[in-house]
Formats: C-alpha cells, sequence, structure tokens
C-alpha cells in the first residue's frame, strides 16, 4: 500500500485496496489476509502495526458482536473493516527562517517562509527554537509570514510545510549558537540574557537565516498507518453511523502530540466527507456545476466526527530523516478514511444475503452518499411483507 502526495495519494492506495477486497472475496478469503500476504516482506513495520491495533481496538471480539448484532437485527446492519497504509513522504522548497535575538532582554522573534493555517507550525517552530537554544519557549514569539522577509518561499502544503521550517529554523540556531560559543567559554554559567547582553556588547550577530532547499539532501521517507472502522447502516434509509475509529499512525518521535493528534483526526474526517458526503454534480447540457453551496455540497460537520475516536501513535518510534526525529502529520490518515467504503459495503452486504441475493461482488458509487447506500442494497416490494 504505497501512495505519493495528498493530491493523488487517497485515490492511489483506495484503488489498490479496492483490488486486494475484491481478490479477497473472489478467492473466500479474509480480506486483511489477502493484505497481508502481498506485502513487501522486509523492512515493513505493518503487520506488527496492524497487531497492536487489533489488541488496542479488542478487534476480535468486536468481529464477532458485530456478526451477533448482525443476525439478530434486518433492517440494520454493522461491519468492522482494518486498512492499512504506507505514506511515501517527500519534500518540497524552499523554505526559510529568520531568527533575530534582541539584546536587552534576550527575547527572540523568528519570522518565516511558512503559512499558519491551523496546522500548529508555529507552534511546532517555537518548540524546535526553544529546544535548539535551550532557553523557555515564553522567550519566543513568531511574527507573520511576509514577502519582504521571505521572498522566495514556496507554498506552504504537502505536509512538509512544519517540517522545513522547523528544519530551516534550528539550522538559524545553531548559526546563532556557534557564533555565541566564544562568548559563553570565557563566562561563568551566565543566563541567556547575560549571554545575549554580553554578545552584543562584544559586535556579535544576534541575527541568522537559513533556508531549506533541495541542496540540503533530507531524504524522503515512510509513513506507516492502521486503521480500524467500525460502521452501522440502516438498511431502510441508507443512512450511517461510523460507531468507532482506532487509528494507529507512525508520528516518528512528535514534536507535539496534541498537535500530531488534531492533525490524524482532521486529516482522516475530511476524508469522511470525500468518500460520502461531498457530491459533485454538474448541468448535463452546460457543464454548470450544480452544487457549489453548502445547501447542495455537504463537507462533514462536527456530527460526522465519530464520537469514538481512539488515536494511537506507533510506539517507541523514531525517524532519522525528519527533524529532531519526528516525522509529518499532515495527510498521511486522510488516505485511511477511505476504509469506510469497505465498511460501508460490508455492511450492506449482509443486508443482500439476508434479503436472499447472490454474494455477488457489487459496487457502491462513490461517494457513498445516503441514497447511493440506500440503491445498493436491492431493496424488493416482497422484502416488505410481514410474514
Amino acid at each position: 500500500q504505497f501512495s505519493n502526495d495528498f493530491s493523488a495519494s487517497t485515490e492511489g492506495l483506495a484503488m489498490i485496496e479496492y483490488i486486494m477486497e475484491y481478490i479477497a472475496h473472489k478467492a473466500g478469503k479474509d480480506a486483511l489476509e489477502v493484505k497481508l500476504a502481498n506485502m513487501v516482506k522486509e523492512d515493513n513495520p505493518i503487520p506488527d502495526l496492524i497487531d497492536h491495533l487489533k489488541k488496542d481496538s479488542n478487534y476480535n471480539e468486536r468481529i464477532e458482536e458485530v456478526k451477533q448484532f448482525n443476525v439478530n437485527n434486518r433492517w440494520r446492519k454493522r461491519a468492522l473493516k482494518i486498512m492499512p497504509m504506507t505514506y511515501d513522504l517527500f519534500y518540497i522548497g524552499p523554505y526559510n527562517s529568520l531568527v533575530s535575538v534582541y539584546h536587552a532582554d534576550g527575547s527572540v522573534v523568528i519570522t518565516h517562509g511558512g503559512v499558519e493555517m491551523g496546522q500548529g507550525m508555529n507552534t511546532k517552530v517555537v518548540q524546535v527554537c526553544a529546544y535548539t537554544l535551550g532557553i523557555p519557549i515564553e522567550k519566543i514569539s513568531i511574527k507573520p509570514t511576509s514577502s519582504f522577509t521571505s521572498p522566495n518561499a514556496m507554498a506552504t502544503g504537502a505536509s512538509v510545510g512544519s517540517e522545513c521550517v522547523s528544519f530551516a529554523t534550528m539550522k538559524a540556531c545553531e548559526q546563532l549558537l556557534d557564533r555565541l560559543a566564544p562568548i559563553k567559554e570565557k563566562m561563568d554559567k551566565p543566563s541567556w540574557e547575560e549571554l545575549i547582553q554580553e554578545a552584543y556588547a562584544k559586535g556579535i550577530d544576534l541575527q541568522a537565516s537559513y533556508m531549506y532547499s533541495s541542496n540540503d539532501n533530507l531524504k524522503p521517507y515512510d509513513i506507516y498507518g492502521v486503521c480500524a472502522l467500525e460502521v452501522e447502516v440502516d438498511i431502510l434509509t441508507g443512512n450511517h453511523d461510523i460507531r468507532r475509529v482506532d487509528l494507529l499512525e507512525d508520528t516518528g518521535r512528535s514534536l507535539n502530540p496534541t498537535i500530531d493528534v488534531a492533525q490524524i483526526e482532521g486529516a482522516f474526517v475530511m476524508g469522511l466527507g470525500y468518500w460520502t458526503s461531498e457530491k459533485l454534480v454538474y448541468d448535463s447540457e452546460s457543464g454548470k456545476l450544480l452544487t457549489d453551496r453548502t445547501w447542495t455540497y455537504k463537507p462533514p460537520g462536527i456530527k460526522d466526527i465519530p464520537a469514538d475516536f481512539r488515536v494511537y501513535f506507533r510506539r517507541n518510534s523514531r525517524n532519522p530523516y525528519g527533524v529532531l526525529q519526528s516525522k509529518a502529520t499532515g495527510e498521511p490518515a486522510f488516505c485511511l478514511a477511505s476504509v469506510l467504503t469497505h465498511a460501508l459495503r460490508e455492511a450492506v452486504r449482509a443486508a443482500r444475503l439476508e434479503a436472499g441475493h447472490d454474494d455477488e461482488w457489487f459496487d457502491i458509487p462513490n461517494p457513498c452518499t445516503v441514497e447511493n447506500i440506500f440503491m445498493t442494497v436491492g431493496h424488493k416490494i416482497d422484502h416488505f411483507i410481514l410474514k
């Protein structure tokens, strides 16, 4: 299961997962067994992650509960599916960072080439700066991005903005530490403020900048993840409810677990909307987009977030190629959201079998809207006659 950048990785991963599910159905085998059999065997942590997620999510027990629920309920069906992911992350750039230290109180101001848009970039940059310089985060502030200080920065995206800006900030801070080292050696355990004031008196430049670019030769790396999703479908209407999500992702050594959990949750919920409610409808004659407002185009809302949503980090993970051994978390979880399409199909399959349909492969058209789910069930009038 390999993907390559958010813009196409979702579809690419969904395609290969669809193929695995189809093969498993035709071969009469468990889909997860088919996926494991077709994975890369060397240096692949996915099988171990699947085992861990099965234990954390009580997968085996819940599978039996799902089967029993389906036996006892004609018009509501449940399904529980697991989906693995390997996300191939590569760097783009350039991104710069300008770090300025003020001699009066030792405060630090950073201006960088990234755009903070809620992904927590500024928080991570401040943390990396504080860690590198060895000072409290209260000493550091971020000023708005400007083309005057970052004239050639790449557009922020592809999950690597925070990482590249943090890398540039770390390098700029290392330049400052190199300049301060000779001054510090001549002082007796000075505080940060004392060191800065002495360096200023000695004419040391207290501003440094660095630009991450392809010349830094940072190596791409893989991000691994596994997701287990349980869904319940109302067979009479096509409505569905995601009962629980367990998502295990390899975040390396997370720079900020709170931010990374939020990024994973947000990306996954965004993916749920992509695969279920965000349907594009065009006028057949003019080609005009008809679903162009919130009345007709439905991104996920607050009630679409799974009420039971559990995010786990891979235990004791490290990343030799990332900033302070971290890994990006912005986009990979979006790809895992296509597990919902397989869970919906499995739930509908249970309803079709109970209604007397043959166990043939069928597709729920994407996105899996309420009407698409309802129509795929294959209702017949005699299904509604009381016996």
